[in-house]
């Protein structure tokens, strides 16, 4: 079917392309700094479904690795992109993790300092959005 079927042929291309992209060390941080202990094992679970999605990929496609024909393009896309869409990563997962910890819009331990230095997090938080959507982008 994979040789067959162009738009079959495309549609596991684009997956393909959507799971290089992936990276377990920062799902991996954001369980750690976000995730109630209890629920952990669904981050490890969503990791290993995962590596069998990748491996059924790579057995559909024929291909030796997940980038498929693109894997040149892909690891060097990857290498510019990742130590900033990275760093942007952790420093995202710490803005939340102290943006949790904080009170609430209507709680009156929300002081107009706090309540201050809540928007400029949130501000920031919203930046750093923006910057891993920039960065996962295919093309400019």
């Amino acid at each position: 079917m994979y040789e067959e079927w162009p738009w079959f042929r495309e549609i596991i291309s684009l997956i393909s392309m959507l799971l290089s992209k992936t990276d377990f060390s920062i799902t991996k941080n954001y369980d750690e700094l976000l995730v109630d202990p209890e629920l952990m094992s669904l981050g490890d679970e969503v990791r290993t479904m995962l590596v069998e999605t990748r491996q059924a990929v790579i057995d559909v496609s024929g291909s030796k690795d997940i980038s498929g024909p693109h894997v040149q393009l892909m690891r060097a896309s990857s290498m510019i992109r990742n130590p900033y869409v990275d760093s942007i990563n952790v420093v995202q997962a710490e803005l939340l993790k102290v943006l949790r910890a904080m009170p609430a819009d209507d709680s009156s331990d929300l002081t107009p300092e706090l309540k201050e230095i809540k928007k400029v997090r949130i501000d920031a938080l919203l930046l750093s959005i923006k910057g891993i959507v920039q960065g996962m982008k295919n093309s400019g």
